[in-house]
């Protein structure tokens, strides 16, 4: 009979020496915090991005609307939580909204969905089969079973229709 032990095995998920503490603590300090979001700031860097809209052309808001709505919001909150909300950090918040407004257009669109600005997609059975298949394509809808998105207005103004057609 052969040995069953995973010692002896090639394909062993035993460990094969020591873990350098020193370096993995040193990776885990140099990872800075993230940066943490209120509504009211979420809201005062949208409304600054509304008024960039008419300077941002067809292709969107570029860099340097970004670093200008990092500046204003540190005069307007100067008292932030977590890391810095640089330009970098303004442009990815901005990509991650826009995922979230476009999972929300995506839920209204949806033959079998309602949708309410104040409860979301109203799903209030958490193992709703149609909302978990639903969710494994479109995940960033996730946050969106039983809550609504506070932005959608403003959103829509800044994202432009990507409908195409006569009739539109």
């Amino acid at each position: 009979m052969s040995d069953k032990s995973s010692a002896s095995s090639s394909h062993s998920l035993h460990s094969r020496g020591t873990v350098d503490v020193v370096s993995a603590a040193a990776f885990s300090a140099t990872r800075k915090p993230p940066a943490m979001w209120t509504k009211a700031e979420e809201g005062a860097f949208l409304d600054f991005l509304l008024l960039a809209l008419p300077s941002s052309g067809d292709g969107g808001f570029k860099m340097p609307a970004f670093n200008q709505a990092s500046a204003n919001l540190k005069l307007k909150f100067p008292h932030q939580r977590g890391a810095e909300k640089s330009g970098l950090v303004c442009k990815t918040k901005w990509q991650v909204l826009k995922k979230a407004y476009h999972s929300v257009i995506k839920i209204k669109c949806t033959s079998g969905f309602t949708w309410s600005h104040k409860h979301g997609a109203g799903i209030m059975d958490r193992k709703d089969d149609v909302w978990a298949r639903f969710v494994k394509t479109h995940p960033h809808a996730k946050p969106f079973m039983m809550k609504g998105f506070e932005h959608f207005k403003i959103m829509e103004q800044l994202i432009p229709s990507k409908a195409k057609g006569s009739h539109v």
